[in-house]
């Protein structure tokens, strides 16, 4: 389809010429299958989880949800799978997604599927009624030496723990540009950190939100307390992400919940004065990111005060 797709003029001939494809076989030339050799299953879980997710209609999508089978996680890594052609290259989601959604899933670590890392056996402890339990200290986030301990895979979920930053871009084109484009930030790891609003129109960011020395760390800078919070939570994971997010959760839901009225009072502002409208904006986003440190810092006294090993 030339009126959606672009491609070099010899995208086929080359894969003829290397042996890859053969017109006088009568199959159709896929370009998937003609330059990608059959994936490892590392490789694909992403993608699956994409597809079956916001489009399991779109095709028989493999059955990767746990079972529980406690063996059922133990191999799913470097088994030869599914070609990549089953994926498209784009498709369009069976609902309307809403900005938390996409969140949501920048926060998977694939739960409920064979390839959640903290349903591995190998978390498997012994529990007081004679049987086996997951260990408090299962995390979707093992360190290298964690890992070759525990004979874990590599599997990399979607939120990753060795982050820097990202985003969710929201555009509304019914609204003025300052307005209707804002980035939904998060810093370092997004299955701890809040997503926090940074208008398009804003004219500055907090102090803390552009601090970040990665050999020094410093309360002054949001980015080190999300990931002094996300280390601390090793020490008892199962628990202590409960108590993050009873924290965070409230904290960013009431952000979403305020954006209808806080947006209405910037458009009324910027029709007036695009100068206030934009001070306006800046000031409440900068005063929600001065707040993540603070935030953080008390969630890191609360952690240490219920999971140090004085209490064991």
């Amino acid at each position: 389809n030339q009126d959606e797709f672009m491609a070099s003029a010899n995208y086929l001939q080359e894969a003829v010429d290397r042996g890859w494809y053969d017109p006088q076989s009568g199959k159709p030339f896929v370009w998937q299958e003609a330059y990608t050799p059959l994936p490892q299953e590392y490789a694909t879980g992403r993608f699956w989880l994409f597809y079956s997710t916001y489009a399991p209609h779109l095709a028989d999508w493999p059955e990767r949800t746990l079972t529980g089978d406690p063996l059922q996680p133990i191999n799913p890594y470097r088994q030869t799978v599914e070609p990549l052609s089953l994926y498209p290259f784009s498709a369009k989601p069976e609902r309307k997604l809403s900005v938390r959604d996409v969140i949501d899933f920048q926060r998977s670590v694939f739960e409920g599927t064979i390839y959640d890392i903290t349903a591995d056996p190998n978390w498997l402890v012994p529990n007081v009624k004679g049987g086996y339990a997951k260990s408090p200290l299962a995390t979707p986030f093992p360190s290298n030496d964690l890992r070759m301990l525990l004979k874990l895979t590599n599997r990399r979920p979607v939120a990753r723990h060795r982050g820097h930053y990202g985003m969710v871009c929201q555009l509304r084109a019914w609204l003025p540009d300052a307005i209707g484009g804002v980035y939904w930030v998060y810093l370092d790891n997004p299955y701890f950190s809040p997503y926090v609003p940074i208008y398009a129109g804003v004219t500055e960011t907090a102090e803390c939100y552009r601090i970040y020395h990665p050999d020094q760390y410093s309360d002054q800078s949001a980015r080190w307390t999300i990931d002094f919070v996300d280390n601390l939570a090793g020490l008892r994971f199962q628990k202590a992400i409960e108590v993050v997010r009873s924290v965070r959760d409230p904290w960013e839901t009431q952000i979403f919940s305020r954006q209808d009225s806080i947006e209405t009072e910037a458009a009324k502002r910027y029709k007036k004065n695009p100068d206030a409208g934009r001070a306006f904006l800046t000031r409440y986003c900068v005063g929600l990111q001065q707040q993540v440190p603070v935030l953080f810092i008390r969630l890191r006294e609360t952690l240490i005060s219920q999971f140090t090993n004085n209490r064991e």
